[in-house]
């Protein structure tokens, strides 16, 4: 990035710190906490802001009231807490206040509710993180335009200078008003692991890395054995991470939450007793629920002999206790009906044919909950391949999604 700082003009605008509670934002809150010369700005001009995504591991809360809270009511620091409203967007202030006693981790809405509704893991789309957009980026978003309407302000986020394409794409973010700025980067340059140390130093403990317990955005090669930790130490998250996986791969078995390796795997290899037994007994208390699922994998635009946008229909077919729902499952089949590693039972009705666009059917048995749901065009284009691909048809398809 090129530019440094913050234009003139700008000096005696509001300030507004996106606070993620992780290692990077709460670096910069802190230091200007407890170092005046490291901002330019009074305190009193100062707004953390935070969205919760319902699903943080408790180390989270536990640290932040700990280290940061203090700090916030010593200094007379406002603290906005906000969730998202419920699926179908908007926002709710949790607390607003200059004196905070506690952080709300949880709002009516929680990520981890849409995930386990639409059964899926978390995804990207277009390099884009789609939870974070939908439990943050949404969220913040609405607030800073009802708080500010148009006015400016400065917008403060804690990009560390290896994230500097992150800086650079919110850069290009023009929401009307906003003034971003990104002092770890432009002034002074710290990586994530000053940013560790400075925390280390200032309270005399490793700061945690925020992240939902089921993120497969943070349990890279480098951060695998913390989230391993997180688990061994809070084994509901990690049988969180197994139960929405469990689901998600029941509807699309290539839904393993670390692209190659399954939650499960991870607490299997790592000894993981107590998430393994806590996630058992989930299971063991669900009703559950026979699902049709069926896909349509169109070809990409650019090259028609490679996979493109892959549309899905959920429909669920009964709904009752496992032993009912699994009867109900080989009845209905009339096929092959299989449970594998993960303990998941499906029925493949219609195998991924050749080719693009390509079609496949399934019935799989999951815990109850996933809504129906298909694009309003999923229907007609289903008869007209389902029709090619009959015994005895001829296909040839050239349709564009």
């Amino acid at each position: 990035m090129t530019r440094t700082g913050h234009a003139p003009a700008d000096a005696d605008l509001p300030v507004v710190l996106s606070y993620g509670m992780g290692l990077d934002s709460t670096a910069v809150l802190a230091r200007w906490l407890t170092e005046p010369a490291s901002r330019d700005f009074p305190l009193d001009r100062l707004t953390v802001l935070t969205a919760m995504t319902g699903d943080e591991p408790d180390v989270t809360r536990r640290l932040t009231e700990e280290h940061l809270l203090p700090l916030l009511r010593g200094t007379g620091t406002r603290l906005v807490q906000i969730s998202r409203t419920s699926q179908r967007g908007g926002y709710t202030v949790l607390d607003d206040s200059r004196t905070p006693l506690r952080l709300i981790m949880k709002g009516p809405w929680r990520l981890s509710d849409e995930l386990r509704a639409s059964g899926t893991v978390p995804q990207l789309a277009a390099k884009r993180r789609l939870c974070s957009l939908h439990a943050k980026g949404h969220v913040l978003d609405g607030w800073l335009g009802d708080e500010f309407d148009g006015r400016p302000f400065r917008h403060v986020l804690g990009f560390a200078t290896e994230e500097l394409r992150r800086a650079e794409r919110d850069e290009g973010f023009t929401a009307t008003g906003r003034r971003p700025e990104y002092p770890l980067i432009n002034d002074w340059g710290w990586d994530r692991q000053q940013c560790a140390q400075y925390l280390l130093d200032l309270f005399g403990e490793p700061w945690s890395r925020s992240a939902c317990g089921y993120c497969p955005f943070s349990a890279g090669h480098r951060g695998r054995a913390e989230l391993i930790e997180r688990w061994r130490a809070e084994p509901a998250i990690g049988a969180q991470a197994l139960a929405l996986e469990f689901t998600a791969m029941a509807l699309n078995p290539r839904s393993k939450l670390y692209g190659s390796v399954a939650a499960q795997d991870l607490a299997r290899s790592h000894g993981l007793t107590d998430v393994l037994a806590r996630f058992e007994e989930d299971l063991r208390r669900q009703r559950w629920s026979v699902y049709e699922v069926r896909r349509i994998v169109h070809p990409r635009r650019d090259d028609p002999a490679a996979k493109g946008a892959a549309w899905r229909s959920v429909r669920t077919v009964f709904t009752g206790n496992h032993d009912d729902a699994q009867h109900m499952l080989r009845a209905t089949s009339a096929g092959t009906v299989v449970t594998d590693e993960y303990g998941i039972t499906r029925a493949e009705i219609i195998p991924r044919t050749i080719g693009y666009p390509a079609i496949e059917k399934a019935l799989a048995l999951a815990p109850a909950g996933v809504l129906d749901k298909e694009r309003p065009a999923f229907g007609a284009w289903w008869e007209r391949l389902h029709h090619q691909t009959a015994p005895g048809t001829r296909r040839s398809v050239t349709l564009a999604a």
